[in-house]
């Protein structure tokens, strides 16, 4: 990526600096080549980011002349926020709360960041200066790609400005558990701003699943393995692992430098194991750890004492922290311990070194150590395989990266267990060439059918996926039913016509009872809809047969299902059921957490059923927040316990939550009517999750004329929508 160099000057002696720009080529970063491997898949492309250098003394001039530059010679648009921003936003509020907190350590001390508000405000403004540069920029039909922690409050401002936009979000470091995230007083804001995004990836399950599970925890959000289903629209959450471009490593690797360090360090090590491993100096990359395991081996292994060099290269971080002191004691002791004339056990170089001596070391060394505490996708790991294309050296990789997901013939490690690491290492150093090689070659394949390439262009299609499938975005803006063109397909129609309808919420309002002035205007619209031959109309309702039944059952030629699709009555038939094994085993476990929320939750009770349990509560009161709150909580106990090891999905209403099977929902039964019938008109009406499946199946139908309608204007598959049940009843008196 094109950088702006500057000769070492204090800032102040900036303005008066001559500069040159010119394009990075050291290095292998990730994002950076993932999108150049797939540049020209691309018709244009621009980057927008920092200039990673102080800014404040640069004249207006020189802002303009660099911007000018940047923009006409390499397509990168330049954010410049002050020096101030950069350090509130970068090394206080990312470096010292987010980041911190996403890879699983706590903050407890009284300096914490999160409790200034002088970082947040910086993190806000300069998120509010990138979207302010890419509103100046954006053109109608452009994808915008956000990513990294740096930026998660940048979808929500952009979406503001730029409410027909298609935006995509990748966070590349870990999402952490609900447990964590919750702790963070900024939650809300951040989970918010992420969700206005189309497209929200991560680089592992987990990530994901953390993510859907605290946005249903915290904000008490419908979330489905693949997204979350919002009011205003639907955010497709989806897996990317990033990987590296695999040709462009390997002409790095042809480089003459390269074969140079390599010979030089063979000649060095002569008879001794390399073992190598480069990290950023930051407690989560587990350096100090990986040393005392280190010592670990060679206590435990003896006979390896004189025999192995581990070459430790730790990167400067700007985070402030005492892993450099902590980690020279240990380099010390283990040196001090086991060292002798003509041995050091531990190279500890606190420094960057050159991309061809960092080559160099990874294609000569008999294993690679890398255990961090928590970490996304380390591509150290792929760049040292790609590099052992000869020796075939193991790689001891801990579980605790994202990376190990991938990696199932690497040597699995807990970072935190000294002995197993030691014992690991021991194993790396004893494998047979065999066995070394295909473990090598299994984890090769992997990398290369996860390369960069096809991280970028899968993210970018499925972006682009999204901005075509435009209901999902706009469904929050679907037009009013037109009844006029409702009546005009009803009476013109030659075949059979359908009518599916929902029953609570769509028909009566939710509750109604028996004998009700609502519920009797409904029985004299279904009476007449119903005794025209040329109407086929079904009542699908998720309440039960007996409820159903009585409220219904009196009304001549109409169809009903009951428990949204398990049970059926076609017109003149008896109820029959179209599902006849379906596993209800689950029920007493879901029962049980249903139970234990009841007990807690002022007004909630628990409904079963034949083939679904309902737990429902009310949001009114005093009691509200902490309704919702505990709400929030059941779903997410759902989740972990029973949709991990059941096939059963929950539906979250208004005031309920609702587990059923994966295999029953409404379409089902609008499928099974449709096989019946040859129709030209239908028109489907529902309100709530329950009948997304039924608009989904119906607006894929070959058939001239589909009305799918929802009650109230929301995010949906449906069409249409109808203001209310009074505005449903009448348009259906219209017909």
């Amino acid at each position: 990526r094109p950088f702006v160099t500057q000769p070492k000057l204090k800032p102040t002696d900036l303005a008066n600096a001559e500069w040159t720009v010119r394009p990075l080529s050291t290095g292998n970063i990730g994002l950076q080549n993932a999108i150049q491997a797939t540049r020209h898949r691309i018709d244009k492309l621009l980057w927008v980011g920092t200039l990673a250098m102080s800014t404040d003394s640069l004249s207006a001039d020189q802002r303009q002349e660099i911007t000018k530059t940047l923009m006409d010679d390499h397509n990168c648009c330049p954010v410049m926020p002050t020096d101030a921003e950069i350090e509130g936003h970068y090394d206080r509020y990312c470096k010292q709360v987010l980041w911190p907190y996403f890879h699983y350590v706590v903050q407890a001390d009284i300096q914490n960041m999160m409790y200034q508000n002088a970082a947040w405000e910086a993190y806000c403004a300069l998120n509010q200066r990138f979207a302010d540069a890419i509103v100046e920029q954006y053109q109608e039909g452009d994808i915008i790609w956000v990513n990294d922690y740096h930026l998660m409050l940048l979808p929500g401002m952009l979406r503001k400005a730029l409410p027909r936009a298609i935006i995509g979000f990748f966070l590349h470091i870990p999402f952490p558990s609900s447990e964590l995230f919750r702790c963070l007083p900024t939650r809300k804001e951040l989970l918010e701003a992420m969700l206005q995004s189309d497209l929200i990836g991560f680089q592992t399950y987990s990530f994901a699943r953390h993510f859907l599970q605290t946005c249903a925890r915290i904000l008490s959000l419908d979330a489905t393995p693949t997204g979350i289903q919002m009011d205003s629209h639907y955010v497709s959450v989806g897996i990317y692992p990033i990987g590296i471009d695999v040709e462009a490593l390997n002409r790095k690797r042809a480089d003459p430098d390269v074969g140079r360090w390599v010979s030089m360090l063979k000649d060095k090590y002569a008879g001794k194991k390399l073992i190598v491993a480069r990290d950023k100096l930051d407690y989560i990359k587990g350096v100090r750890q990986k040393l005392l395991a280190f010592e670990q081996f060679l206590i435990h292994h003896p006979e390896w004492q004189g025999e192995v060099v581990l070459i430790q290269i730790a990167l400067s971080t700007s985070e402030q922290n005492e892993v450099r002191a902590h980690i020279s004691d240990v380099v010390s002791r283990v040196n001090s311990k086991f060292s002798n004339i003509a041995y050091q056990p531990i190279v500890f170089l606190h420094q960057d070194i050159a991309f061809e001596q960092y080559l160099a070391l990874l294609s000569s060394a008999d294993a690679s150590l890398i255990t961090p505490l928590r970490d996304g996708m380390n591509l150290t790991s792929h760049e040292y395989i790609v590099c052992q294309e000869n020796k075939c050296g193991p790689l001891i990789l801990s579980e605790f990266t994202g990376t190990y997901g991938s990696f199932g013939a690497c040597l699995r490690v807990n970072p935190w267990d000294y002995r197993q690491v030691g014992d690991a290492i021991h194993e790396a150093l004893s494998m047979s060439q065999e066995e070394k090689t295909g473990r090598w070659k299994e984890l090769y394949r992997s990398i290369t059918a996860n390369s960069a390439q096809n991280w970028a262009s899968t993210l970018i299609g499925d972006l682009s996926k999204v901005h075509d499938a435009t209901s999902r975005r706009f469904s929050a803006q679907i037009p009013p039913v037109d009844t006029r063109l409702v009546k005009k397909a009803y009476h013109s129609s030659k075949q059979q016509r359908v009518f599916l309808f929902d029953y609570g919420g769509t028909l009566v309002q939710h509750g109604q009872s028996t004998g009700s002035p609502g519920l009797a205007r409904l029985i004299r619209v279904l009476e007449l809809l119903a005794s025209d031959p040329q109407n086929l109309v079904y009542v699908i309702s998720g309440r039960t047969k007996a409820n159903v039944e009585r409220d219904l059952g009196n009304v001549p030629n109409l169809g009903l299902s009951a428990e949204n699709g398990f049970y059926i009555k076609p017109p003149g038939e008896e109820w029959q059921q179209l599902f006849t094994k379906i596993d209800i085993s689950w029920q007493p476990a879901v029962q049980e957490i249903f139970q234990y929320y009841t007990e807690r939750t002022p007004g909630a009770y628990i409904e079963t059923k034949d083939i679904s349990v309902i737990w429902h509560y009310r949001t009114v009161g005093q009691d509200a927040s902490y309704v919702a709150w505990q709400a929030a909580e059941c779903q997410n106990h759902i989740a972990d316990l029973v949709n991990k090891n059941f096939a059963v999905h929950v539906v979250a209403g208004t005031t309920s939550i609702e587990v059923l099977p994966n295999e029953i929902n409404k379409a089902v039964v609008a499928n099974r009517v449709l096989q019946d019938v040859q129709s030209d008109f239908v028109l489907s009406i529902g309100d709530d999750r329950s009948d997304e499946d039924m608009f989904g199946l119906l607006n894929k139908q070959e058939i001239p004329n589909v009305f799918t309608c929802t009650v109230g204007s929301r995010s949906t598959e449906a069409k249409y929508f109808v203001s209310n049940v009074q505005g449903v009843l009448a348009s259906l008196e219209h017909l």
